[in-house]
């Protein structure tokens, strides 16, 4: 269901939004991963409850930000997640949570290996944000 060429992390969308500077894009990509965490544990409480008008609120909330952080993969399943819940389709939002929450985790590793590659970063508590 991923398009091809949509990346796990697409690290250019950082750069042209906030210019090359690695301590505020890492503290975005930290607070992304954060918020990621809370926006997936509020769809699937949403959807446990069979609230798909508001599963589809909490995915478009949230690919937004996957969007400005260059989470390209997770974006379009978020996107595909708000079709989905905006008609009602359990199936398919089962599908599409288990598909986001595992690239969450490829964007997880992704911010992960490039922060150990990269020994002018900052330590962070970010490993256990998802």
């Amino acid at each position: 269901m991923i398009e091809p060429n949509l990346k796990v992390l697409n690290k250019d969308i950082m750069l042209d939004l906030i210019g090359d500077d690695p301590v505020m894009i890492r503290q975005f990509e930290i607070d992304f991963l954060k918020q990621a965490k809370e926006s997936l544990q509020k769809i699937i409480l949403m959807y446990n409850n069979d609230s798909f008008k508001a599963v589809k609120e909490e995915a478009h909330y949230l690919k937004t930000s996957a969007a400005a952080v260059g989470a390209e993969q997770t974006s379009h399943l978020l996107k595909a997640l708000e079709t989905s819940g905006e008609v009602g389709d359990k199936q398919q939002c089962k599908h599409l949570i288990l598909e986001i929450k595992s690239s969450l985790k490829q964007v997880h590793g992704a911010i992960i290996d490039d922060s150990s590659t990269n020994s002018s970063m900052p330590p962070s508590q970010s490993d256990n944000a998802l």
